[in-house]
């Protein structure tokens, strides 16, 4: 695909290979975007996205309209100094029980409330118990081992690039059910920081058909 521009506001998760941007009317900004990365594509910005590398590159992509109570969005450029990404190797990193979570999008990141975007690892054995984000809905989606996720009364296996949607408010844990580390992607919509919009909850009752 040559250069090109979406009018959508995207974040793009680099999950392996690496891929190179680039960006600005006459494409004469770049920048490499590695494993874990997470890169923004403003609406307006004209860019082109190559993989230079030797092997294939697994990216996710999240994408949505422009604010509607920010009109002038959809005409937005990448204008500062600093490229649009936001690099692995620099998150912090939150450990609790066997669950290490690294927020890579912050809310407000790239001046957009539109999306956060976490990077979660549970070791065996590891859950992280029942909660809701009462706020904004959220995509995971697993790059790395076996678990299950429940959501309310029901309950499925999570395997490499299973994906699955949780609506606001809605009761659901993640366990890591295997023998190896559980890793997964988590992008949220509107862009609220998980550990603020986020309460604890007690487990639904089970269905009786299951």
């Amino acid at each position: 695909m040559g250069p090109h521009r979406h009018g959508v506001e995207t974040v793009v998760y680099v999950a392996g290979g690496e891929l190179v941007f680039e960006y600005g009317e006459e494409l004469e900004r770049r920048v490499a975007v590695h494993p874990g990365d997470v890169l923004y594509e403003a609406p307006a910005e004209q860019h082109l996205v190559r993989n230079e590398g030797t092997v294939d590159a697994l990216a996710l992509l999240a994408a949505t309209d422009p604010d509607p109570r920010q009109p002038g969005l959809v005409l937005r450029r990448w204008e500062s100094e600093e490229d649009p990404v936001r690099r692995r190797d620099e998150a912090a990193v939150v450990t609790e029980d066997g669950v290490r979570r690294r927020l890579l999008v912050r809310p407000g990141d790239f001046g957009s409330a539109t999306f956060t975007v976490s990077e979660v690892e549970l070791d065996p054995g590891a859950d992280e118990g029942w909660h809701r984000h009462p706020l904004a809905e959220h995509v995971l989606v697993v790059f790395e081992g076996r678990g299950v996720v429940q959501v309310g009364p029901i309950e499925e296996t999570l395997e490499p690039l299973k994906g699955i949607r949780v609506e606001p408010g809605l009761v659901h844990r993640v366990e890591n059910t295997g023998r190896t580390l559980l890793r997964y992607y988590v992008c949220a919509s509107p862009g609220t920081d998980p550990s603020v919009d986020r309460q604890p909850a007690t487990a639904p009752p089970r269905r009786l058909d299951a």
